[in-house]
């Protein structure tokens, strides 16, 4: 087996001061990176809290011949005078020809937010 001197075919790889200085600035080069990656403050996440709603919306639409006439939205603080609303305007909506009315009441309850007696449609 002969070895071949690579120094004729790449000198600029074997110059000794060459080496030396190529392998300093690539070592100050990844100090210097990994000491700003290390020093450098992790990025602070921010925690969403879900918070739920304080009231009750009644979304009500209005039909006429069965395609949506208009859509309104109200809110209430309980849920039995959100109900109670909803039936008044669906017995309302049916006293005028050819119109009918739907709605849906609604609340957004957060995780571990207490039910209050406004939340139910029984009063105690």
């Amino acid at each position: 087996m002969v070895k071949k001197d690579m120094s004729l075919t790449y000198p600029f790889l074997f110059h000794r001061h060459h080496i030396w200085n190529m392998n300093i600035k690539h070592l100050l080069s990844i100090v210097f990176v990994l000491s700003m990656v290390g020093c450098s403050t992790p990025p602070v996440e921010k925690v969403a809290t879900q918070q739920g709603d304080t009231h009750w919306t009644l979304e009500f639409t209005w039909l006429k011949n069965n395609k949506p006439a208009e859509i309104k939205t109200y809110q209430f603080e309980s849920r039995s005078d959100c109900f109670n609303t909803m039936y008044k305007m669906q017995e309302d909506a049916k006293k005028v020809r050819n119109q009918t009315g739907a709605g849906l009441c609604f609340k957004l309850f957060a995780d571990g937010q207490e039910r209050t007696s406004n939340d139910t449609l029984a009063r105690q």
